[in-house]
């Protein structure tokens, strides 16, 4: 309606390439090729933001002199399989349509080579000057129903749920939250400076097992590693990778089946290993949250088949054996949906709950159970 032009590149013509003013079908994984033919074009023609790669940018010359030498238009082509005058007819729709914004999800990600692309996806847009500018930016969309609402409620090693990082002060919240002690949470770390510092992430969980121990911040190596959920697909360290799994003394992959990870491991390793089979989506209920953190409620499908656990459950477990399992469960409710057959767990509308009690930083505040079941019954009102 305000003349916005879309753009798709995809190597399927998807529903979105149905909508879109151009679609531009690249060979599957050639997605740096492409853009570094955009960029070809774009210092050729001169425009690149100048000002802004000026006043912002580092080392745009050097991504400039590879552009300009490497991905000439025959090798782009080669590469990619897309004609030199539709890669710049993309460029310059680009180019004199700013601000843009370039939106991707795990069509990049995924790739062995994940890291890379959406590194030259940020670069396309640094030098077109459309990164931290209204209507411009770098935009990934989550692949899964559930990956915004997992980030929020605290996987990541710098904070706690909500983004309330790691100082005394978030601990603090979130013990009057878990109805516990701060004093009793603090006597779980070995000191207070642990306590209050920031992890690893998980692209660097390979230096906490090689490295040198001084040049690492904090006492020990790792020694043990647990991968829920997670595959190393998109990271590009593999060969480390698997040199660090050698080290470890246990690794543990939680997942509905072997990933990536088990896959990795079992090359070079034949003990210390465990997998321990989660259920699906299908398997359990919950909420679930999507990139604009809209929620919705999810009833499972089938009873959790085989072996298989829900996380809460293989969560819980672990609470026991470790033998934290009252404090774990304090303000919870727990139930055995199936009987004997699985294991006991905390139940998803006490977890949502505690969400909503101690998330006010994202305004998960007013996302109930209750309401969202309600919002569901009505989906067909909104």
């Amino acid at each position: 309606e305000t003349g916005c032009r879309m753009i798709v590149v995809d190597p399927r013509f998807t529903r979105t390439a149905a909508k879109a003013d151009e679609f531009v079908r690249i060979r599957s994984g050639t997605d740096i090729a492409f853009v570094f033919g955009m960029l070809y074009h774009i210092f050729k023609n001169g425009w690149e933001d100048k000002q802004y790669i000026h006043d912002r940018v580092y080392g745009m010359e050097k991504v400039r002199e590879e552009c300009m030498t490497k991905w000439t238009p025959d090798k782009v082509e080669e590469v990619c399989g897309v004609p030199e005058a539709r890669v710049y007819q993309i460029a310059e729709l680009m180019a004199k349509n700013r601000p843009s914004t370039v939106v991707w999800c795990m069509g990049q990600t995924q790739h062995t080579i994940g890291n890379a692309m959406v590194r030259a996806s940020c670069i396309l847009q640094l030098a077109l000057g459309n990164i931290g500018v209204s209507g411009g930016g770098a935009n990934i969309f989550r692949g899964h129903d559930n990956v915004q609402g997992a980030t929020d409620v605290g996987p990541n090693p710098d904070s706690l749920p909500g983004y309330y990082g790691v100082a005394a002060g978030a601990w603090k919240h979130f013990a009057a939250v878990w109805g516990v002690d701060y004093d009793w949470i603090k006597g779980r770390f070995a000191s207070q400076a642990m306590m209050e510092k920031p992890g690893m992430t998980v692209s660097r969980w390979i230096d906490g097992v090689l490295e040198k121990n001084e040049l690492i911040d904090q006492d020990n190596n790792l020694r043990a590693v647990v991968y829920w959920g997670h595959a190393p697909n998109s990271q590009t360290r593999g060969k480390e990778m698997v040199e660090a799994m050698k080290k470890l003394d246990t690794l543990v992959v939680i997942d509905p089946y072997p990933s990536a990870t088990a896959a990795m491991a079992a090359m070079v390793r034949k003990d210390g290993v465990y997998l321990l089979p989660a259920c699906t989506q299908f398997e359990t209920s919950g909420s679930v949250t999507a990139s604009n953190r809209s929620l919705q409620w999810r009833e499972r499908v089938i009873t959790p088949l085989f072996e298989s656990q829900t996380d809460q459950a293989i969560m819980y477990q672990f609470a026991k054996k470790f033998g934290f399992d009252k404090e774990f469960v304090k303000t919870l409710e727990i139930w055995k949906p199936d009987g004997d057959a699985k294991f006991d767990e905390p139940t998803p509308e006490s977890m949502l709950k505690e969400i909503n009690r101690s998330t006010w930083t994202i305004g998960y505040t007013g996302q109930s159970p209750e309401r969202l079941k309600l919002h569901m019954k009505n989906q067909a009102t909104f």
